[in-house]
């Protein structure tokens, strides 16, 4: 059983320093607050009239080290199931786009407010789920959550929504896998396709999702066939590509050797070589990295 001493040694921090960052949490955190924009560039604008934001709080120094052996130590220890891939090494959103290559059917949803949305109750529950004992399951929860919430920012959180997530999505994942469909998840992107329609089961989805205690961002949610987006790539049955504008966008850049030019490039170039790559054996050899 894990107690504060071996704690603090996986951590690699005294028991003072443990201390420390329990007491004075406020001091290893900072707001980066950016205005949310609808699909014209115009910010979006919420119930009380102010421009509604997106708040990141990344942590800093000592906190973002220990946060950092917590995700390496601790967190990648627990095994995520094969649906998810948003948050995990060497899963990327265009690996995720290609498990659905092939199929006719989609329906995309999105997580409103993920992070912000997810509770300090909620972290402690899910570390309690996982045998941590009640000291320190409040101490991991202390450090990887602020202001009640889990913050968008920092090495835990990506990790930490996938596993207090895991509830909701394993019955998807039942639910699905008994009518042969095919379920990820990016972060908050929820994606399910099909070859055969599969309507009838949306509204059961919805239903998990929201028992759970998820809101769902129905300006997100869609059915659809025609040039269906799986994590803002397309997905044809022969490939997957990009919009026109990425590559209008590549055409503009007078300098292909500036770093925001090559990484353009580069994007462009992984999604061409997956989209080539034989689906069976990609998805053989992503789900063995897990």
């Amino acid at each position: 059983m894990l107690d504060v001493n071996k704690l603090c040694r996986i951590l690699q921090i005294s028991e003072k320093e443990l201390n420390h960052l329990l007491d004075n949490i406020d001091k290893y955190y900072y707001l980066i607050s950016n205005p949310k924009l609808d699909k014209t560039g115009k910010p979006l604008i919420g119930k009380n009239g102010k421009p509604r934001t997106r708040d990141l709080y990344p942590s800093v120094k000592l906190l973002k080290d220990v946060q950092k052996r917590i995700y390496n130590n601790l967190l990648k220890k627990i095994k995520l199931p094969d649906y998810a891939f948003g948050g995990i090494a060497k899963r990327d959103n265009i690996l995720n786009a290609k498990m659905h290559q092939g199929n006719k059917f989609f329906f995309n949803t999105d997580l409103r407010n993920f992070y912000p949305g997810i509770t300090h109750n909620q972290v402690f529950d899910m570390f309690i789920k996982r045998k941590f004992s009640p000291t320190i399951s409040s101490i991991l929860t202390k450090l990887t959550t602020y202001k009640g919430s889990l913050p968008q920012g920092t090495p835990t959180s990506p990790y930490l929504a996938n596993l207090v997530f895991y509830s909701a999505g394993i019955e998807i994942d039942i639910l699905t896998k008994a009518h042969g469909l095919k379920f990820t998840t990016f972060v908050d992107d929820i994606t399910i396709s099909s070859k055969t329609d599969f309507q009838h089961l949306v509204n059961e989805v919805m239903d998990i999702i929201i028992s759970k205690g998820f809101k769902i961002s129905h300006n997100k949610t869609f059915y659809q066939t025609k040039l269906p987006r799986v994590t803002n790539i397309i997905v044809k049955n022969n490939g997957l590509y990009l919009a026109e504008s990425y590559k209008r966008k590549i055409d503009g850049f007078e300098d292909k050797e500036t770093p925001e030019a090559k990484g353009t490039i580069n994007y462009y170039k992984r999604v061409h070589k997956i989209s080539k790559t034989k689906s069976s054996k990609l998805k053989e050899k992503v789900l063995q990295k897990l």
